[in-house]
Formats: C-alpha cells, structure tokens, sequence
C-alpha cells in the first residue's frame, strides 16, 4: 500500500509533547505566587508608611503647637518678670530716700548733742519718722555710753531698723527672680517641644522615601528608622508638660 503524503505529514506524539502544557502551567503558578508574594511585601512596607506618616504628621503638629504656647507663657514671665523688677526699683529709691532723711536727722541731732543744745536735739527728735522712731529709742535706751556718753554705734546698725519700702523692694526682687526662673523654664520646654517636631519631621522624611527604593532590605530600613525615631518623639513629647489653652 502507498503511503499518501497527508498520512507522511502526520507524526507520533510523544510523551514530552502531552507533558509540556503541565509544564507551563506549573510555571505559571509559581510567577503568579511570586509575583503576589512581592506585591504584597510592597504593600506591607506602603501600609506601614503610611501609619507612620499619619500618626507623624497629627503630633508634629501638637509639638509644634505646644512650643508655641509655651513661648507665650515664656513672654508672659519675661513680662511679669520685667514689671516686677522696675516695681522693686521704685520702692528701692523710696527706702533709699527715707534712709537719706534718717542719717540727716540722726546727724543733726548727734550735732546738736555734742554742743549740749537739748533745745535743738528735742526739736530734731520730733523730726524724726517713725520707722526711724523706734530703733533710735532702742539704740539710746540699750547700747553701753562711748567716751562722750553718748551710746556707741548708731541706730542703723540695728536689725531693727526695718524700712517698709525697703522690705517691699527686696520681696518684689525675689518674685522677678522667680518669674524670671520661670521663663527659663518655659523657653526650655517651648525648645523641647520644638525637638520633637524637628524628630516627626525626620520620621516623614524616612517613612515617606522608603517606598522609592526597590531593594526590601533598603525598604525596611528606612521603616525602622523612622520607627525608632518616632518612639523617641513620642517619649519627649508626652513626657513634658501640656498645655492645653482651654
């Protein structure tokens, strides 16, 4: 019998020829899985990025809303600090106004008595003021006689030679010391609060670049040193004082 050039053309199949369809198929699935496997490594480093960015940019924003209340309070204590300063001035010049009267008086009558003019040494007690009264009286009736019988000394060394204005001068001195102190304080935690801003800021600079990279391993970096820089914000900025405003 002879054979026809159509049955020449046709060819066995072989058992490579059934499996090869298999073949792609199986390598298909395992690009698919490979495939999704990367995507999702990709969007787990995007995921947390995104958290990262969120939660970074809500306390920046408090940080720096903090820092700017507390330069407010800053200004406030410098201020007060400023008033009660010049408050102390004014009643430093009034004690020393009333010390100048008391020495001149005090001096006249020491004249007055060294001469033995009695006349003139009452008239000049009847001068005196009374804060200046009090422990001159003391120092006459209390202190030993010197060599002309008169007491030794005079009555302004006396710790009961008090001045109103001098007392109120030296406690207004120490309340612009405090508010003073107290701004320090303020500028110091409005500087702090600024710290973890400049810290927020570095983490959206790390979070936000780290899905440029393709490498996984520069990916995840980027990740955890935004990660340990935004602990660290979170540490300073909650560990410091608040303040709220209402």
């Amino acid at each position: 019998m002879e054979t026809t050039p159509a049955d020449a053309a046709v060819e066995p199949v072989t058992a490579s020829d059934d499996a090869s369809p298999q073949h792609h198929a199986g390598g298909g699935d395992a690009t698919f899985a490979e495939t999704a496997r990367g995507l999702w490594q990709d969007e787990r480093v995007e995921i947390v990025a995104a958290v990262l960015l969120a939660l970074a940019t809500v306390l920046s924003a408090w940080g720096a809303y903090q820092a700017t209340r507390w330069s407010g309070e800053q200004a406030d204590a410098y201020a007060e600090s400023g008033a009660l300063r010049a408050a102390s001035g004014r009643q430093a010049s009034i004690a020393a106004r009333n010390v100048q009267v008391d020495v001149s008086t005090f001096l006249a009558w020491a004249q007055a008595k060294a001469t033995d003019d009695e006349r003139l040494a009452t008239f000049v007690e009847t001068r005196f003021r009374n804060e200046f009264r009090v422990p001159f009286e003391a120092w006459l009736n209390e202190a030993p006689p010197d060599a002309e019988g008169l007491p030794s000394g005079t009555p302004f060394e006396r710790a009961d030679y008090l001045l109103d204005a001098q007392v109120q001068a030296d406690a207004l001195a120490a309340q612009a010391d405090a508010a003073l102190d107290e701004a320090r304080y303020d500028n110091q935690i409005s500087d702090n609060f600024v710290l973890t801003a400049v810290l927020f800021a570095s983490v959206l600079f790390f979070a936000g670049t780290a899905a440029k990279f393709r490498p996984q391993w520069i990916r995840w970096l980027m990740i955890g040193v935004a990660v340990v820089v935004f602990f660290m914000g979170i540490v300073i900025e909650f560990t410091l004082p608040q303040s709220i405003g209402f």
